[in-house]
C-alpha cells in the first residue's frame, strides 16, 4: 500500500469535514496496490475438517517447535493464569497422540518450548522462569539461580549447545553449569526513558555466529563481542516478534523501521549489505520449508492486529520487489508456526493448533457446532451440607453449628458444550442415595423424613442458561494478549425437579478442560436453595418456636462434574 494512500485517508477522516467519496476511492486504490502480485485464497471451507478421535490441547498457540523423532511441540496460556506445553506424536496419529508434558510442574503460564540436542525439554513462563525436564527429574530456574528476569518468552540454543532466554530483563545465556546476563545490551534509540531493549521476544543465530535479537524496543546483533542496533534509513527495527534466515543467508523480520509505526511497520529481508521491504504484511513468525517457500503467522495490516493471516509467499519471487503472497487462512489471531517432517505447515491460534498439508485443513480442536460430553458418574461428585439453626456450646467454647454432610449418586447425564463454552446440559440424581457422613465416616442413609424416595427415586436438573460470571462483558481479546482471569467462572441457571416439583435455580460455577485438552470437561459448582420450596419442611426453621428447635432451610450442594467426549 502507498503511504500516500494511507495519508489522503487518515487526512480525511480527521478533518472536520469529510469527502466519503474521495475516501472511498482511495480505499479502493489501497485494495488495489496491496493486492498487487497477490493470491489472497483462502482455504474454502469444504477444505478445513475437524479431528475427532486425534483432540489437540485447547491453548493459545503461542509457539511450535520441532522436537526429536518427528515430533512437534506446542506451548501456550489458556488463560491469565495457567498454559501448558504439549506434544504431539505423528507415530500414535489417530490415537491418543498429543501429550501434556507440563501436567506435572503445576499452574503456570508457559510460553515457548525447546527440545535440546540431548533431549532435554526446556519450558519457558512468564511467572516463574524456566523449567527443564531431562526425562526422569525436573529442575527449575529462576533470578534465584541466576536468571535475569522471571517472565521468560524466547528459548534458543545456539551452535554450541547453550541456551538463551529471552527476558523481560534482558538476555540469558546457560552453559549448562551457569548464567551469564546481558542487560541493557545496547542504548535505546527509541524509548531511552523506558527498558525495552530489554523486553526480548526472538533469539536466532545465523550462519556466521551472530545473535540477532528482537525486542519490544530496538532491534539489534551480537557478534560476541559487542551491540549494535540494527537501523535502516537512520531509524531503528521497533517491536520485532520473529526473524529467520532463509537457505542462502539473507534475514528475514518482521517489524517496524522507525518511529511512525503506522505506515513503516511490515516484512523485511536483508542480504548482508541492504534491507529491503517485502510486504505490508506483519509476521509473529517466519519460516522457510522444504520448497523454499517462506510462511509467516500475523497481521496483514500491522497497524491493525485484529485481522492477521496464515501467508505463503512463493519460493521463485522470494527475491523480486513484489513477491508472490498466497494467503492461506484468516482471522482473529494466528501465532506459532512451524513444519513438520512431512511437509506439512503447523500454525496456531488463540484456542488451538491446525495442521496444513497443502489442501487441507486439520483443526485439532473442533470449535464449530455443539459437542455432546457424557457426564462420568464414577469420577463426579455431588456433596451436600446442611446445618442446625442454632450453635451447640460447652460454656465460652463454640461447638459447632451441627453441620453434617452426605453423597448423592449421579444415574446419567450430559453437557452441551460449543466454542469452548457450555450451553446446556442434563443430570439424573439417584435419591435412593443419599447417605449422611459422620466424622468416623461411616455412612448412614438416615433422611428417610426429609424425602419419599419410593414415590420421587430420581431428581433432575435441566440447564436453561449459562451465561458468563461479568455480566456477559468476560470475552478473549482479538489481539492476542491475555487480560482474561474469569474466562472459565460462569452462571449456570436451569429447571431442578424434586418431590415432583419444578422450580428454577441459579448457582455459580468454574469450567475448564482437564490438561488443557478437549477431551474431558470439569465443572466446579455450588448450589444454595431452600428446601421448603420443594415442600421438604422437616425440622424446618419456619417451625422453630413450635419445635424448639430446627435445621436451617437452606442446604448447600457441593458439586464437581466430570464429563468426556
Amino acid at each position: 500500500m502507498q503511504p500516500t494512500a494511507l495519508v489522503e485517508i487518515r487526512w480525511y477522516q480527521e478533518g472536520k469535514r469529510m469527502n466519503y467519496s474521495r475516501v472511498y476511492a482511495l480505499f479502493l486504490l489501497s485494495v488495489f496496490l496491496t493486492s498487487c502480485r497477490q493470491n489472497q485464497t483462502n482455504v474454502p471451507k469444504d477444505n478445513i475438517k475437524s479431528e475427532i478421535k486425534d483432540i489437540g490441547p485447547n491453548i493459545m498457540v503461542r509457539n511450535i517447535k520441532k522436537g526429536r523423532n518427528g515430533t512437534i511441540l506446542i506451548a501456550g496460556p489458556n488463560n491469565s493464569s495457567f498454559g501448558d506445553v504439549f506434544r504431539y506424536d505423528p507415530s500414535k496419529a489417530g490415537e491418543k497422540s498429543f501429550t501434556n508434558l507440563s501436567s506435572k510442574i503445576g499452574s503456570h503460564i508457559f510460553w515457548d518450548v525447546l527440545e535440546d540436542r540431548r533431549g532435554n525439554l526446556w519450558f519457558t513462563t512468564t511467572d516463574s522462569g524456566v523449567y527443564n525436564y531431562n526425562g526422569k527429574t525436573i529442575q527449575h530456574f529462576t533470578t534465584t539461580e541466576g536468571l535475569a528476569n522471571n517472565r521468560v518468552t524466547s528459548v534458543y540454543e545456539d551452535k554450541a549447545g547453550s541456551i538463551w532466554f529471552g527476558t523481560e530483563g534482558g538476555l540469558s545465556r546457560y552453559d549448562g553449569k551457569m548464567f551469564r546476563n546481558f542487560t541493557s545490551p545496547n542504548t535505546p534509540l527509541f524509548y531511552k526513558e523506558g527498558h525495552w531493549n530489554n523486553d526480548i521476544h526472538t533469539i536466532l543465530e545465523d550462519k556466521t555466529g551472530k545473535l540477532w535479537i528482537g525486542t519490544r524496543g530496538d532491534a539489534f546483533v551480537y557478534d560476541g563481542k559487542k551491540f549494535t542496533t540494527l537501523i535502516h534509513k537512520g531509524e531503528p527495527f521497533l517491536d520485532v516478534w520473529a526473524i529467520m534466515e532463509d537457505r542462502k543467508g539473507t534475514i528475514w523480520l518482521s517489524g517496524y523501521n522507525g518511529f511512525k509505526v503506522g505506515r513503516t511497520g511490515g516484512l523485511y529481508r536483508y542480504d548482508g549489505s541492504t534491507f529491503t521491504k517485502v510486504s505490508e504484511r506483519g509476521a509473529y513468525a517466519i519460516i522457510q520449508d522444504k520448497k523454499g517457500n517462506i510462511w509467516t503467522t500475523g497481521p496483514v495490516n500491522p497497524a491493525n492486529w485484529t485481522v492477521q493471516a496464515l501467508s505463503r509467499y512463493d519460493a521463485g519471487s522470494l527475491y523480486s520487489n513484489e513477491p508472490l503472497v498466497t494467503e492461506i487462512r484468516s482471522g482473529k489471531s494466528f501465532l506459532g508456526l512451524s513444519e513438520a517432517n512431512d511437509g506439512s505447515i503447523w500454525f496456531g491460534d488463540a484456542t488451538g493448533v491446525y495442521r496444513y498439508d497443502g489442501k487441507t485443513i486439520t483443526d485439532f480442536y473442533n470449535k464449530e457446532g455443539q459437542k455432546k460430553y457424557i457426564i462420568d458418574t464414577k469420577q463426579s461428585v455431588v456433596v451436600w451440607q446442611g446445618s442446625m439453626l442454632l450453635g451447640g456450646w460447652e460454656g465460652t467454647k463454640f461447638l459447632g453449628d451441627g453441620s453434617n454432610t452426605g453423597d448423592v449418586d449421579l444415574v446419567k447425564g450430559e453437557l452441551l458444550i460449543e466454542n469452548r463454552h457450555l450451553m446446556g446440559g442434563a443430570v439424573e440424581v439417584d435419591m435412593n442415595t443419599i447417605e449422611q457422613k459422620f466424622d468416623d465416616q461411616r455412612q448412614h442413609n438416615k433422611l428417610p423424613p426429609f424425602f419419599d424416595v419410593k414415590k420421587f427415586p430420581v431428581s433432575t436438573f435441566v440447564i436453561t442458561k449459562v451465561e458468563t460470571g461479568n455480566d456477559g462483558n468476560t470475552k478473549v481479546p482479538n489481539d492476542g494478549s491475555i487480560k482474561v482471569t474469569t474466562e472459565g467462572n460462569i452462571k449456570v441457571t436451569g429447571n431442578l425437579t424434586m418431590e415432583g416439583i419444578t422450580k428454577a435455580v441459579t448457582f455459580p460455577a468454574k469450567m475448564h478442560f482437564k490438561d488443557g485438552m478437549d477431551g474431558t470437561v470439569e465443572v466446579n459448582g455450588t448450589l444454595i436453595l431452600d428446601r421448603t420450596d420443594w415442600g421438604i419442611d422437616y425440622g424446618s426453621e419456619k417451625h422453630f418456636y413450635q419445635s424448639g428447635d430446627a435445621i436451617l432451610d437452606d442446604v448447600k450442594f457441593f458439586m464437581k462434574i466430570v464429563a468426556k467426549k
